[in-house]
């Protein structure tokens, strides 16, 4: 019993390691990264992102996993999108409710989320590989690893593009207005992974 407990910590502690931080949904596996470069420009947009993001896969991916396994592959994955469609509206109207300048800002990237990778392949590729209780510790884990990169991503963005947070200005001497444009995002975007994955590898030596 003892040992069984323990293998089932172990597989919930690596599901945590892995959404966070082993396999971060943008910093180190390059998912859901095009809303994440085009709309979180500042973090008022990115708070906004992050709330529809989250709700919209989380939903979308519980209630699917409910769709039987029996049906051919193809015919699932249109299930799933059109499963996030059907959330995508009432969450869409929420976000406008709550984030009305926001939601406007962030435009097309919205509604592009129905079919953001965590529903039309990590689905299949793992989430639904496991148990019900086991898939939602590892959703969870996994939208958290989204949210905090974007925020971390969009918080750094925010301050060297336009050297301020919000309406306070932070005085910084030299600023990259260029970062506020899609490809300087990639470029930035690419750098923080470098970073983290720099990062990962020293602990992994340290270890």
């Amino acid at each position: 019993m003892a040992k069984s407990q323990s293998k089932k910590k172990i597989k919930i502690d690596m599901s945590i390691f892995d959404g966070i931080y082993q396999k971060n949904p943008v910093f180190t596996s390059g998912l859901v990264i095009a809303p994440a470069v085009a709309a979180a420009i500042t973090v008022k947009n990115a708070v906004a992102l992050i709330f529809a993001f989250s709700l919209i896969s989380f939903f979308a991916v519980i209630i699917s996993s409910f769709v039987p396994r029996d049906i051919v592959y193809a015919v699932r994955i249109i299930l799933y999108t059109f499963i996030a469609a059907l959330v995508y509206v009432p969450v869409a109207l929420f976000t406008k409710y709550v984030f009305p300048s926001e939601f406007s800002a962030l435009g097309i990237f919205i509604p592009l989320l129905v079919v953001n990778s965590f529903i039309t392949s990590k689905t299949e590729l793992r989430f639904f590989r496991k148990t019900k209780k086991d898939m939602l510790v590892d959703v969870i884990m996994h939208i958290l690893g989204f949210d905090l990169s974007v925020l971390i991503f969009s918080f750094l963005r925010e301050i060297f593009c336009f050297g301020a947070l919000g309406d306070r200005i932070l005085g910084i001497p030299v600023t990259f207005p260029i970062l506020a444009l899609p490809f300087g995002g990639f470029i930035f975007l690419g750098l923080l992974s470098a970073l983290f994955r720099k990062i990962q590898l020293i602990v992994r030596r340290n270890n």
